[in-house]
């Protein structure tokens, strides 16, 4: 710095005597020595313009790189510079310049980090200002939603018409629940928000997630207690009755009474109750099947395989059910024996729905999903079921059917469940329903 100090004032110095000698020599008339003298001073300017020049090139050099960040702007380096601009000065660039630019690797390594981080959970998560601007989406948020992009939280009235009104009321710390339904998936979404300000920029972090299997598994969890409390309770008060009741009754048979019409009203009396008790000692038995479904035991199963054993099953309507044709090597990791048996609820509930229709037509058929999710599709041209009653249907006892016992889709719910995927029916009265096995 001090050569560079030194260079620069000598330049002014000698710019400074050329001029006053300039100026003498104007005065005293001698001309060839003023013109000669002027051609140094000229010399001596433009060496002052050069040396300001180089400085002031290399400042707007130093300056783009911190502005843009472009460290590898053309140009010549700061290092090769050293003859021309002081050393000490280039050395202090440089090195602010690499502090900057470790500085700012760290920052943009941290942001990589946690937007990989964001967009590896399966929670949706997006960012909007106060003016209703998206800030940021994760991918979880795109694939729920089905957008790539939203400009402002209005574009997001393509996933549900009521989610900017949601937005636009929900207070941090407050909870909002959002039932979707897009095609044949049911969804039920509980929106929380967090604000917080960059830059002095208010944003608000909205997070969405799908609780229905949750709120599923809880009341299928309460049933089942409930199931265990009511079969523990019944079978005791039964067991006993059943027990005396059938010794009455033979105690009855073998005494020779002379009463014989007493006899025979005592024993229809005890044969009835003997009756009503052992059936309804079945009917809790039946019941327990709710509450006692076995721990599913995974395997690697071909989707074509596992259709095509279920209808072996119902040979005699081969007519009436069809397997469509599904990906040949289209697997899933499940229980063979409970997913069977879920199919074949499903199937002998089509048979039922179709029992009427002149040309009952039932169709299996399988397939990947927009999520990148195996189904199995259980359709059939029925009576359908009423909107009222769609989500009833999956709650044990509940049916519609005279002599159903409402357990069959129910059990059939908390198979899928075990497995980690969800069971769900997209149907109209009068024209037939679809039932719909989601794997994880």
């Amino acid at each position: 710095m001090k050569r560079y100090t030194k260079k620069t004032a000598g330049l002014v110095f000698l710019l400074l005597v050329t001029s006053v000698a300039f100026g003498l020599l104007v005065a005293y008339g001698f001309r060839i020595s003023a013109a000669v003298t002027f051609g140094l001073l000229l010399i001596e300017v433009y060496s002052l313009f050069r040396l300001m020049e180089r400085s002031d090139r290399l400042f707007k050099q130093f300056i783009w790189s911190m502005r843009y960040s472009d460290f590898l702007s053309s140009g010549t380096p700061l290092q090769e510079q050293g003859d021309k601009i002081p050393q000490d000065l280039v050395n202090a660039m440089e090195e602010a310049l690499q502090h900057y630019k470790k500085h700012l690797q760290e920052k943009e390594s941290q942001l990589q980090y946690f937007q990989a981080l964001a967009n590896h959970i399966d929670l949706s998560v997006f960012v909007y200002s106060e003016s209703g601007q998206v800030e940021w989406m994760n991918q979880a948020f795109k694939i729920q939603t089905g957008l790539n992009f939203a400009e402002t939280i209005d574009d997001l009235a393509a996933y549900h018409p009521e989610l900017p009104a949601r937005l636009r009321t929900l207070h941090p710390g407050e909870l909002s629940i959002l039932q979707v339904r897009r095609k044949e998936d049911y969804s039920q979404l509980i929106l929380s928000s967090i604000s917080f300000v960059v830059l002095g920029k208010p944003l608000k972090v909205v997070s969405m997630k799908n609780i229905r299997s949750v709120l599923e598994n809880k009341e299928t969890e309460a049933w089942q207690k409930l199931i265990r409390v009511l079969t523990h309770e019944i079978m005791n008060s039964m067991t006993p009755i059943v027990s005396l009741s059938e010794l009455l009754r033979n105690k009855c048979m073998d005494e020779a009474t002379s009463d014989a019409e007493e006899r025979e009203e005592t024993g229809q009396a005890i044969e009835t109750i003997y009756r009503r008790s052992s059936g309804l000692v079945r009917f809790v038995e039946s019941y327990r099947k709710v509450a006692g479904i076995p721990t599913p035991i995974p395997e690697i199963i071909p989707v074509n395989s596992l259709l095509n054993d279920a209808c072996l099953l119902f040979k005699e309507q081969e007519n009436i059910l069809k397997v469509l044709p599904s990906t040949a090597h289209l697997q899933v990791i499940a229980d063979k024996g409970l997913i069977e048996q879920v199919l074949i609820n499903l199937i002998k509930n089509a048979l039922d729905a179709t029992r009427h229709r002149p040309d009952p037509q039932i169709e299996l058929s399988a397939g990947i999903n927009e999520e990148g999710k195996t189904f199995i599709r259980v359709s059939d041209n029925g009576t359908g079921i009423p909107a009222d009653v769609q989500e009833r249907i999956f709650i044990p006892f509940f049916t519609t059917k005279p002599s159903g016992s409402g357990i069959g889709l129910s059990i059939s719910r908390q198979i899928m469940h075990m497995h980690k995927g969800d069971l769900t029916v997209t149907s109209e009265d009068g024209t037939g329903s679809r039932f719909l096995l989601l794997f994880s």
